[in-house]
């Protein structure tokens, strides 16, 4: 008996050995780790619409417009003088075609705003383009939802359809013309998933989402802030001697609401809303007239600028990497995240005539 004693404790203790080794049940399992929460690319707020194409749609954004749809309800909005005549156009930029809500008026394709948005699989929304945005679309193999080809079978006018100034469309539009144009609304294996959602998959044993990287590096955690300037509340972009953008920090909301060149408030037609955004960019960027002499290219691979947010500016400096990704650096050169919301984006060059302005609630201009 005593014999089968002895061998019993030695059996127990050499599977308990064994039991732990192997990670068995025996003991309490550590806790599994939180798996990150998949966030919107363009935002970084809450993804609602996963594995969709984000749309990119260019609109006209003349001084005399007082007719602007969708403006704001867009995720990012990007704008850039890319012509040597005639006012900047704007980019509005959903988080999918189910987003989209009526926008326009409906502009031509613009190579630059393609560019900025190639690795988020946008799909780009014009009238018609130069000869340098339809190579670009040709290049990358970019099917546009373009008004010159899908004419009244994915937009609209309140006129005339010859030659109505004033196209739109709307996200119902876009969905019932996507199969007529052979053109997917979902993402495709084109672009690498992330590195977070591959690993999270891979340990769930679920099959890995398509995922895109985030065009702006940002977090749902606001930025204590330690900024260049803590009052920072009118901004004004002059992209030429008529064409401006401006905004005025709003306390109440915590965004900044954008302004015509004239100083009105720049509404959305759909709701008499005015457009604001919770983060503002301005990137310098050198440019130069293209052959054509009529149209600028811009250096999108690195160069300094300024982030606004809650009031607050900082100066940065940027670099466009080869996923067509941002990454943003602080004055002490560590990397910078971005607060979560809805964002306006603006290059602004070397170019005569274009500046930016920035002023405290005093007045004083924060830009050196």
């Amino acid at each position: 008996m005593k014999r089968i004693g002895t061998a019993l404790r030695a059996a127990v203790s050499l599977g308990l050995c064994a039991a732990l080794l192997a990670g068995c049940s025996l003991l309490p399992s550590d806790p599994a780790p939180e798996q990150p929460v998949p966030t919107d690319p363009l935002t970084g707020q809450e993804q609602l619409w996963p594995g969709q194409r984000p749309v990119a749609v260019s609109i006209e954004n003349a001084s005399d417009s007082t007719t602007q749809w969708g403006l704001s309800a867009a995720s990012v909005v990007l704008e850039a003088r890319t012509e040597l005549q005639g006012s900047t156009r704007l980019c509005l930029v959903y988080p999918s075609v189910n987003a989209v809500p009526q926008v326009g008026p409906v502009a031509a394709g613009e190579d630059l705003y393609w560019r900025l948005l190639v690795g988020q699989q946008v799909i780009p929304v014009q009238r018609g383009g130069g000869q340098f945005d339809q190579n670009y679309l040709d290049y990358y193999s970019l099917r546009p939802v373009d008004a010159l080809e899908a004419g009244r079978n994915a937009f609209s006018c309140p006129a005339g359809w010859s030659n109505a100034p004033l196209w739109y469309t709307s996200g119902s539009a876009l969905s019932s013309a996507l199969e007529t144009l052979n053109i997917s609304s979902t993402l495709t294996e084109s672009r690498v998933t992330t590195a977070a959602s591959a690993a999270a998959d891979s340990a769930s044993g679920e099959d890995t989402p398509l995922a895109i990287p985030a065009l702006l590096p940002q977090s749902m955690e606001n930025k204590v802030p330690n900024a260049t300037a803590p009052d920072a509340v009118n901004v004004r972009l002059q992209f030429d001697e008529q064409n401006a953008t401006g905004f005025a920090y709003d306390a109440e909301s915590a965004t900044y609401k954008m302004l015509h060149a004239d100083g009105t408030p720049q509404l959305d037609a759909n709701s008499g809303q005015q457009a604001a955004f919770d983060n503002l960019l301005v990137l310098f960027s050198a440019s130069a007239l293209r052959d054509d002499e009529q149209t600028f290219d811009y250096d999108l691979s690195m160069g300094g600028g300024v982030w606004l947010n809650g009031g607050h500016l900082w100066y940065i400096t940027w670099t466009q990497g080869t996923d067509t990704t941002f990454q943003f650096y602080d004055a002490d050169g560590e990397l910078l995240t971005l607060n979560a919301g809805r964002s306006y984006l603006a290059l602004v060059s070397s170019v005569t005539g274009q500046e930016l302005t920035v002023t405290n609630s005093a007045g004083e201009n924060l830009i050196q």
